[in-house]
């Protein structure tokens, strides 16, 4: 991998609507860049990712102490077999009501092409979610 290799800010696709939970409250959300699944990370060593999830109805929080998060990959475009890589720690205000999920988390890169999704669980039943992604890509 060249030192060279500018970094690389990549905004993940918004979800296009509100992204709703199941009936036992887990989604499963894959991550796109511009309308594609798969990333070339081949030119880079790390990856650091911030998530922000939240309902968009201000009558509406998460509870922080339920709701659970992480970040899923795959490495092959040939078999969509997708595994845990990190539990994402929600970064909380002191004293801040659950309004929203914001975290954020920093990995090596494990392959020349990436794949990535988020996967939650511990939210309401059938509640709609909106989802904001983005990842920083490092030589």
């Amino acid at each position: 991998m060249s030192r060279d290799t500018q970094p690389r800010q990549i905004i993940f696709d918004p979800t296009p609507e509100i992204f709703a939970t199941d009936s036992a409250g887990a989604f499963h959300f894959p991550l796109l860049d511009q309308s594609q699944v798969i990333v070339d990370t081949a030119a880079y060593d790390e990856a650091r990712f911030v998530f922000s999830l939240w309902n968009p109805s201000s009558k509406r929080t998460i509870d922080l102490d339920r709701a659970y998060a992480e970040l899923r990959g795959s490495f092959d475009p040939n078999e969509e077999h997708w595994i845990k890589l990190a539990e994402i720690e929600p970064v909380v205000p002191p004293y801040a009501p659950g309004d929203s999920f914001d975290g954020w988390i920093v990995l090596p890169i494990l392959a020349e092409r990436s794949s990535f999704s988020l996967f939650g669980s511990g939210f309401e039943p059938r509640t709609r979610l909106q989802i904001r992604a983005s990842a920083y890509l490092v030589a």
